[in-house]
C-alpha cells in the first residue's frame, strides 16, 4: 500500500471515530420504567396486572443484561419480551421490545437481523394509535434506524431517518431530543462529507450560544468574537447536545482549516463536559482536541509552537484513550496516537508505536463486523504498513515478511467484514490497500497482484459512482505500470485518476474535507506525476519525430499544471471558491508568452505558450534539489536584508535562476516580439519576484513587463483602458492600542497615501482611526463603477488562509472577510475591483508556500489585478514607486499600456536611483491577474 493512499484513507478513517454519537442517554432509561430505550405505558386493567409485570420484568432483565454487555443473553430476553406483547395484543410494547432488540443485534454486529427487528417496529408503530405517547417511541424507534444506518455507511439514508424523527420531537414537544436528532443528522452530514450543511444545522442547536445563524454568518465572525460568545455559557445553561453540538461544530471548523476556532470551541466543550461529569463525551472531545494540535503542529512553522502542539497532540490522544468506556472511542485514540508517533519517526517514538500497533492487532481482531470496525482495521493496516517500512532493521528480513503477511491478512479479514454488512465502499478501499501491499518493493512485491486487486477495488468504485475512492486507485495503478515500464498505460491510468479530481474539482472540499489537511500528500502527487510522464513522454516522442503526439502529451501537461493552481486555491479557502474559465494566450494578448514552470526533483521544466503558434515548447534543465533550495533561499535573504553579506553575492544567485528560466528560451521570446512575460509559477519560485532575474547584463526588468497568474484559466482579458480610474484610499500610519504589541508604525504610509491623492485619481483617503472594517465596506458598496483600493497597511500572506489578513484600524480582516467587503458592491457583481494594491504586505516568516496567500487574496477579493509586495519596505521609496506607478497608470489608459508596464516604468525609476537601485527596494512589488 502506497502512503499517499494510505493518508487520505486516515483522513478518512479520522472522520468516523470523532463522530461519536448520540446514543448516550438514548441508550438506557429515556422513558417508562418498564424498558431502557424505548418503552409505552402500560394499561393497567385489573384482569392482565400479571401479565403486565411479567413483561416489565422480562424488560428489566434484558436492560440490566445490556448494561452489562451480555448481549447474547440480553438479545434473547428482547425476544422474549417481545413475543410476550405480541401474545398479549400489546402492539406498542412489542414494538418497544423490537427496537430495543434492533440496538443488542447492532451490539453484536448482526446486521441484517437489527434491520429486520427495527423494520418490524416501525411497522407496529404505524398501526398504533397515533398519539404522543406512540410518536414517542416512534421517533427514537427512528433513532434506533439512524444508528443502524450511519453504522452500515448509509449515511445519506440515517440523514433522512433523523430528520423524521426531529419532526417528531418537534410536534410532541421535546427540545432535548430534538436537539440530539439534529446533532445525529450533522454527524452523519459529516460522514457524507457535507461539511456546510452540517454546520448549519448544528448552528440550529448552538444559534444562542454562538451568536450565528447560519455557517456563512459564523464564518465571519472572528475567533475572538467566538471565544467571547462561548464563555457566556455557563452548566446551568448547557445540555449533553449542546457539548456534542459544540464538538461537532469544532470538528467541522477543522475539516474547513479554521483550526483556531475548532480549538476554542472544543476547549469549551471540554470544560462543559467535565462539569456535567459526562467521561464518555469528555473522551470523544480529547480525541477532537488531539486531531485539532495534530493539525496545528503540522502547519506550525514556529519551533517552540510546534513542540507545544506536538506535547499536547500526544496528551489528547492518551487522555482519549485512557478515558473512554466505549471499545470504539479507545481504539480510534490508540489508532490516531499510532499514526502520530511514526509520523514523529523518532526510535523512542517508533518503538511505543510497535507496542501500541501490536495491542490493537490483538484488539481488533476480536470485534463483530462493524462499518466503524472494518475502517479501523485498514487504518491499522496503513499504520503497520508505514512501521515496517521505517524500521529499516527489517526490510530484507525474514521478521518484515512476516509483519506483511499479518497486514495482509488484516486487510483479508476487513474484505470479508465489508461483504458481510453489504458496505461496497469499505470493501473498495479494503482491496485497494492490499494492492497497494503488492505494489511495496521487497519480497512482498507481486504487481500482476497488485494490479489485480486494484482493478477489483476501481471495479467497484464504479458501481457507485465515487471518483473519491476511484481516483487514489487511478494513480496507483498508473505507479503499479510505470514500474511495469508501461508508460502509455501508466499515462492512460493518471489522466484517470486527474479526469476523477476534475469531476470532484467542486465538490472535492464538500466530499471529504479531511483530503484537505493532506493535500499535498494525497491530491497534489496525482497532478505532479501525471505531468512528469507527460513531459518523460513528450520528449521521448519529439525524440522518434512524432510531432502531434508531441503537441497532445505538451498540451495535457500544461492543463495539468493550470488544473493543479485552481486546485491549490480551493485547498487553500477550504472551499470550492475559484471559477475557472480555459483561456488561450492569443485571446488574452498577442504580445504576451507565458512560461509554466514545474519543479521535480533533479530538474525544472519549462513549458513556453506563444501567441499565434499551434505548438508549445518544452525546456527541461537538470537541477540538484539540493543546489536549486540554496539558490531560492540565497535570493530571499539577499532581497529581504539589502545590507547583509550575501547580499554582496547575490547576482550569481540572479544569473543563476535566469539561466534556468530564461536563457534556454530567449531566442523564441526574441524571434516571437514578446513584450510581457506572464509566469504560472511552481514551489518556492513563487516566494521570488521575476524581475531580479539578471542575465550579467540586465535585470529582467529591463526587457520585459512582468505578472504572475494562478492559472490563466483565472485571468479577465479585459484591458485597463476600458476602465475609469478612481481609487479608493486606506492606510495605518499609526496602529490602535489594541494591536501594539505586535505591530510597529509604518511612518511612511501618509506619505504615500497623500502622494496618491495627488495624482488625482483619489478624493479622500481613510487614515488611522478612519480606516475601519465598516468604512472601506461602505466606500466599495458606493462607488458606481470598478475602483481601484489601495491599502498601505501590515499584512501577512501565509499558505493558511486563517493567517493571511490585513490589518485595520479596529481589526485583523482574513482574506475571506476582506473578499466579502470588497464584493460587497451589488452594481458590478462580476470584477467589482479593477485593481487591488497591498503596498505594506510580507510574507510569513518560515512559510515556503507563503505566497499562496498573496494569490488567494487575488482570487477572492474579485480583483481583476492585484499588486502587492512579497515583503515591506520601511522607506519612501515607496510613496515615489507608488506615484510613478499612478501616473503611469494614466498614461496607461490614454496609450493603450497594460498595468505590467506602467508598474515596470515605476520600478525602473528605482532601479535608476542610486539610493533605492537595489533589488529590495523596487522588486517587492508583484503584479498578480490581469496585466492589461
Amino acid at each position: 500500500m502506497h502512503p499517499g493512499v494510505g493518508k487520505k484513507l486516515q483522513g478518512f478513517l479520522r472522520r468516523v471515530y470523532k463522530k461519536r454519537s448520540l446514543f448516550l442517554a438514548a441508550l438506557l432509561f429515556l422513558l417508562s420504567s418498564i424498558a431502557p430505550v424505548v418503552a409505552a405505558k402500560i394499561p393497567e386493567p385489573t384482569a392482565i396486572v400479571q401479565s403486565q409485570q411479567d413483561g416489565k420484568q422480562l424488560a428489566n432483565q434484558a436492560s440490566s443484561l445490556y448494561r452489562n454487555e451480555k448481549f447474547a443473553e440480553a438479545a434473547a430476553l428482547w425476544e422474549q419480551t417481545a413475543a410476550f406483547f405480541a401474545g398479549k395484543g400489546d402492539g406498542l410494547n412489542q414494538a418497544m421490545a423490537l427496537s430495543n432488540l434492533s440496538l443488542t443485534y447492532q451490539k453484536l454486529g448482526q446486521w441484517d437481523k437489527a434491520t429486520k427487528a427495527v423494520e418490524e417496529s416501525l411497522a407496529l408503530l404505524k398501526k398504533q394509535p397515533q398519539g404522543k405517547e406512540t410518536l414517542k417511541i416512534q421517533a427514537q424507534t427512528l433513532d434506533v434506524q439512524g444508528f443502524l444506518q450511519k453504522e452500515r455507511g448509509k449515511s445519506a439514508e440515517a440523514v433522512k431517518t433523523w430528520q423524521e424523527a426531529t419532526r417528531i420531537y418537534g410536534e410532541i414537544n421535546e427540545p432535548l431530543k430534538l436537539a440530539q436528532s439534529k446533532v445525529n443528522q450533522a454527524q452523519a452530514m459529516q460522514d457524507s462529507g457535507l461539511y456546510r450543511r452540517a454546520c448549519d444545522t448544528l448552528l440550529e442547536v448552538l444559534r444562542k450560544e454562538i451568536g450565528a445563524q447560519t455557517c456563512e454568518n459564523f464564518s465571519n465572525l472572528s475567533s475572538d468574537d467566538v471565544a467571547k460568545n462561548l464563555q457566556k455559557i455557563t452548566p446551568q445553561q448547557s445540555s449533553l447536545p449542546t457539548v456534542i453540538a459544540l464538538r461537532s461544530l469544532g470538528e467541522v471548523m477543522r475539516a474547513e482549516g479554521q483550526l483556531r476556532k475548532s480549538e476554542i470551541m472544543l476547549t469549551s466543550a471540554q470544560n462543559l463536559a467535565q462539569q456535567l461529569k459526562s467521561s464518555q463525551e469528555l473522551a470523544a472531545i480529547y480525541l477532537s482536541l488531539g486531531n485539532t494540535a495534530r493539525d496545528i503542529y503540522q502547519t506550525e512553522v514556529i519551533v517552540g509552537e510546534k513542540v507545544k502542539y506536538e506535547e499536547q497532540t500526544l496528551k489528547y490522544y492518551q487522555q482519549a484513550a485512557e478515558l473512554s468506556s466505549a471499545s470504539s472511542t479507545k481504539q480510534q485514540a490508540q489508532l490516531n496516537l499510532l499514526s502520530f508517533l511514526i509520523e514523529l519517526n523518532e526510535p523512542s517514538r517508533l518503538q511505543q508505536a510497535q507496542e501500541i500497533g501490536r495491542s490493537l492487532s490483538l484488539q481488533l481482531s476480536t470485534l463483530p463486523p462493524s462499518h466503524t470496525g472494518v475502517y479501523q482495521q485498514i487504518n491499522l493496516a496503513q499504520n503497520l504498513t508505514q512501521l515496517a517500512q521505517k524500521d529499516s532493521s527489517m526490510l530484507k528480513s525474514n521478521a518484515q515478511q512476516t509483519r506483511l503477511d499479518e497486514i495482509d491478512q488484516i486487510l483479508v479479514r476487513a474484505i470479508a467484514q465489508a461483504d458481510s454488512l453489504g458496505d461496497t465502499r469499505a470493501k473498495a478501499y479494503a482491496l485497494g490497500n492490499r494492492g497497494g501491499l503488492y505494489e511495496l518493493p521487497g519480497a512482498t512485491q507481486n504487481l500482476s497482484q497488485a494490479e489485480e486487486l486494484t482493478k477489483q477495488a476501481l471495479s467497484l468504485g464504479s458501481t457507485f459512482e465515487s471518483p473519491d475512492i476511484s481516483y487514489p486507485f487511478f494513480q496507483q495503478l498508473g505507479r503499479i505500470r510505470k514500474a511495469q515500464g508501461d508508460i502509455p498505460d501508466a499515462i492512460s491510468a493518471y489522466t484517470k485518476a486527474y479526469d476523477a479530481l476534475q469531476s470532484l474539482r467542486n465538490d472535492l472540499v464538500a466530499i471529504n474535507p479531511e483530503f484537505q489537511f493532506s493535500f499535498r500528500d494525497s491530491v497534489e502527487p496525482v497532478y505532479r506525476e501525471l505531468v512528469e510522464l507527460d513531459l518523460r513522454d513528450a520528449a521521448a516522442l519529439k525524440q522518434a519525430g512524432k510531432n502531434e503526439q508531441t503537441k497532445e502529451r505538451l498540451i495535457q501537461a500544461r492543463n495539468v499544471i493550470e488544473s493543479l493552481q485552481v486546485a491549490e486555491l480551493n485547498n487553500f479557502f477550504r472551499e470550492a471558491c475559484v471559477t475557472s474559465i480555459p483561456r488561450q494566450i492569443d485571446e488574452v494578448d498577442p504580445a504576451t508568452a507565458v512560461l509554466y514552470t514545474i519543479v521535480f526533483n533533479n530538474q525544472l521544466d519549462v513549458i513556453l505558450s506563444l501567441p499565434n503558434q499551434k505548438t508549445l515548447s518544452l525546456y527541461t534543465t537538470p537541477i540538484k534539489q539540493e543546489e536549486f533550495q540554496e539558490t531560492v533561499e540565497q535570493i530571499q535573504r539577499s532581497l529581504k536584508s539589502p545590507d547583509s553579506e550575501v547580499s554582496k553575492f547575490t547576482n550569481e544567485y540572479y544569473k543563476k535562476l535566469y539561466s534556468w528560466l530564461i536563457q534556454p528560451l530567449e531566442t523564441e521570446l526574441t524571434n516571437s516580439k514578446i513584450k510581457t512575460l506572464v509566469f504560472v509559477l511552481d514551489e518556492n519560485l513563487r516566494n521570488i519576484p521575476m524581475t531580479v532575474l539578471y542575465d550579467g547584463n540586465q535585470y529582467l526588468l529591463q526587457k520585459y513587463a512582468i505578472a504572475v497568474t494562478p492559472s490563466l484559466q483565472l485571468v479577465n482579458p479585459k484591458p485597463i483602458a476600458q476602465i475609469n480610474l478612481r481609487a479608493i484610499t486606506a492606510g495605518l500610519s499609526q496602529v490602535s492600542d489594541e494591536f501594539k504589541s505586535d505591530f510597529e508604525p509604518l511612518t511612511n504610509v501618509e506619505l504615500e497615501l497623500k502622494t496618491i491623492q495627488k495624482v488625482g485619481i483619489s478624493d479622500r483617503l481613510l487614515l488611522n482611526e478612519q480606516f475601519t472594517s465598516r468604512q472601506i465596506q461602505q466606500q466599495v458598496a458606493a462607488v458606481r463603477i470598478p475602483p481601484i483600493v489601495h491599502l498601505a497597511t501590515h499584512g501577512q500572506f501565509s499558505s493558511k488562509a486563517d493567517e493571511t489578513f490585513i490589518l485595520a484600524w479596529d481589526r485583523r480582516i482574513n482574506v475571506k472577510q476582506l473578499g466579502n467587503m470588497l464584493r460587497s458592491n451589488t452594481v458590478y457583481q462580476d470584477g467589482a475591483i479593477e485593481l487591488l494594491v497591498l503596498s505594506a504586505c510580507e510574507t510569513a516568516v518560515g512559510d515556503n508556500r507563503a505566497a499562496l496567500g498573496l494569490a488567494g487574496v487575488a482570487v477572492r477579493a474579485g480583483a481583476r489585478s492585484t499588486l502587492a509586495t512579497l515583503w515591506r519596505v520601511e522607506d519612501k521609496s515607496t510613496a515615489n514607486l507608488m506615484a510613478e506607478f499612478y501616473g503611469q497608470l494614466e498614461q496607461a489608459k490614454k496609450n493603450n499600456i497594460g498595468k505590467a508596464e506602467a508598474l515596470r516604468f515605476a520600478q525602473l525609476s528605482l532601479l535608476k536611483d542610486k539610493e533605492y537601485n537595489h533589488p529590495h527596494y523596487w522588486a517587492p512589488f508583484v503584479l498578480v491577474g490581469n496585466w492589461q
